[in-house]
């Protein structure tokens, strides 16, 4: 569905926009209507307006004029009324798009009417101001309603200006001009929009980009942009993302606090390459994280930047533990997903994986999760550290996932994770936990480990520790551990600046919307939803989940999981799978994920699996 999003108020030019959609075959959802329709019939928005603004309701009908005196002046009661309104408007907005989603309408515009700042341009192909001077936008309003020049003058002013509609559409049409020259103006604009679109050739892909390509091939469309939980394609169509950049976009695509942040640092000039030099970015990051996660958790890490991926953090976390402890062995969790380099691979677990290193993988020995087995696992660790005949030497350090997440959704008992850090004091062996899929927030609180009161010896973050999607990873290592020699694990891209940034951004953005209790909320809504009414559709379907990554395990069903994926991807949901054989459908959207978002991303989820297994 292509839609675009018109928002402005300047009487004939906005009736002439929405004019010029319908003649080119599209339905017009007008905010305008919905809105004073609302303002008629929902008790609940007329009862939020007086009690904010007492004495504008009478008789279950609103004192328009009443309002207006009280607000139209008044920066912060416009501010109140607006927040007030556009909540009420936004959601029966998003129903009506919903709506027409469903009905297959191929062309459906919107007046949005300020709803751009409120989260609705993320509906939006496009988003089009309609403007005109101010003088004229007073005239026309003193001749509409028969206002003053002074209250229209006041009104007019408390509206959006002409730059903030630059600023936040994609096209800004003014109506200096007669009503034939603005209509032929907005057909220009509405007949260009979907060719600013035009997907490129996939042949052209295929035949220059290398085969290594994989997630291409499970979502074959060209995305051209993104905002929050929302991704376009260049055909117009919004896909819901439940996927989130694997893990790398925990606060949405294109949060505005962070892009924000990242802009103006660009806008100064701020240096954007140093690799582990001296620089207030870094700085102000490091003391951010300090302030705001270590220390409240009584935590003391030193924070070495690695190269800009995962896996160079997870190299550098094994190349320390062997070398503080003088041991090269490492022990590693069935199941488990590290990384694509030679030492990340030789810690995974995945035979496609190990495949592709082409070469042998040493000095790793793989003891068994403890949700594969049926045996106490920490008893078994021990015996095989104890006891001369286990042909297993004590490692330089134990890595795992508390949840692993390409490995299915496995969830590390609490008291498991506590005795694993005993056995690890009590044998010399570092702990070190890979945080780079779970961490940042995912699993209700910023580290994983939080939940079973444990300090690793080493923490790996990388994904969605820049916030942004930038390239970014850290090790942390308790201060006692860090013997590296200066430059003996390094890289040009060590300490990405923009990522800098993002990060610090990122820290503040989750204080100041308490996400981690948003987190907490959201996880019931999902694990509640999938309870209820996925897992009765067949008793051999599983769910395992924490925080906002949950997996529906298709294992005993045989080969149906990819079929439920591509099913939801035809209906507009992005989704990836996960486990042995890929046999779980990974439930991962933004941590910053709307409940509406959520809900309507589990009944697409649902509407596929009835596709699916009632085919079966």
């Amino acid at each position: 569905m292509f839609v675009i999003g018109i928002t402005g108020g300047t009487g004939t030019g906005k009736t002439t926009a929405l004019e010029t959609v319908r003649e080119l075959g599209g339905e017009i959802i007008d905010c305008d209507e919905v809105y004073h329709g609302l303002l008629a019939s929902d008790k609940a928005l007329l009862a939020a307006i007086e009690a904010a603004f007492p004495g504008t309701v009478e008789d279950g009908v609103l004192l328009r004029r009443k309002l207006g005196q009280i607000v139209f002046g008044d920066e912060g009661k416009l501010l109140k009324l607006n927040g007030i309104t556009h909540g009420f408007v936004k959601k029966e907005v998003e129903r009506l798009l919903a709506e027409a989603r469903r009905a297959g309408k191929t062309l459906a515009a919107v007046d949005a009417i300020a709803l751009i700042e409120g989260g609705l341009g993320a509906l939006c192909q496009a988003t089009v101001a309609v403007c005109a001077p101010e003088e004229t936008r007073v005239r026309r309003l003193m001749a509409r309603e028969g206002v003053t020049e002074e209250y229209a003058r006041l009104r007019i002013r408390a509206q959006k200006s002409e730059d903030w509609f630059r600023q936040h559409c994609t096209v800004t049409l003014v109506n200096d001009g007669s009503r034939e020259e603005f209509a032929e103006k907005c057909r220009r604009c509405f007949e260009a929009l979907p060719g600013e679109v035009q997907s490129m050739s996939m042949e052209t892909m295929e035949k220059l980009e290398s085969g290594v390509r994989s997630y291409s091939r499970a979502f074959p469309v060209e995305f051209t942009r993104a905002k929050m939980s929302r991704m376009y394609a260049a055909d117009g169509r919004a896909y819901l993302d439940f996927f989130d950049g694997a893990g790398a976009l925990n606060y949405g695509h294109n949060n505005d606090y962070i892009k924000e942040k990242i802009l103006a640092y660009l806008a100064d000039d701020g240096i954007t390459h140093a690799l582990d030099m001296f620089t207030g970015a870094k700085a102000a990051f490091f003391e951010a994280f300090d302030r705001m996660i270590l220390q409240p958790r009584g935590l003391r890490y030193r924070l070495m930047s690695c190269g800009p991926t995962g896996t160079n953090a997870v190299e550098a976390a094994l190349k320390l533990a062997r070398k503080v402890t003088g041991r090269t062995g490492v022990f590693a969790l069935t199941g488990s997903f590290h990384g694509m380099s030679l030492g990340s691979l030789a810690v995974t677990a995945g035979v496609d994986h190990r495949e592709g290193a082409h070469v042998p993988l040493f000095f790793t020995n793989f003891v068994p999760h403890p949700n594969a087995v049926g045996f106490d696992t920490i008893d078994y660790y021990e015996w095989l550290l104890t006891d001369n005949y286990s042909g297993v030497e004590k490692p330089a350090a134990f890595i795992i996932e508390t949840t692993q997440a390409e490995g299915g959704i496995q969830i590390a008992p609490t008291p498991w994770l506590q005795r694993l850090r005993a056995l690890c004091d009590r044998h010399g062996i570092l702990l070190i936990v890979d945080d780079i899929q779970v961490g940042c927030g995912r699993t209700g609180s910023f580290f994983s480990f939080e939940r079973a009161g444990v300090v690793p010896d080493l923490v790996v973050l990388s994904k969605s520790i820049s916030g942004y999607g930038l390239p970014m990873s850290l090790l942390l290592i308790r201060p006692e551990l860090d013997k590296f020699y200066p430059a003996e694990h390094n890289g040009t891209f060590r300490g990405n600046q923009l990522a800098f940034v993002g990060a610090k951004a990122a820290l503040e953005y989750r204080e100041m919307v308490d996400l981690d209790s948003q987190v907490k909320h959201k996880e019931k809504l999902v694990s509640d939803y999938i309870e209820e009414k996925l897992l009765p559709m067949d008793d051999r379907l599983r769910h395992r989940g924490i925080g906002l990554i949950h997996g529906v395990d298709f294992e005993q069903l045989g080969d149906v999981s990819g079929a439920v994926a591509k099913e939801c991807f035809r209906r507009g949901l992005v989704i990836e799978r996960a486990g042995r054989n890929d046999c779980v459908l990974k439930l991962m959207p933004a941590l910053t994920i709307t409940e509406e978002e959520l809900a309507e991303g589990l009944d697409i989820i649902h509407e596929s699996m009835l596709t699916i297994l009632g085919g079966r």
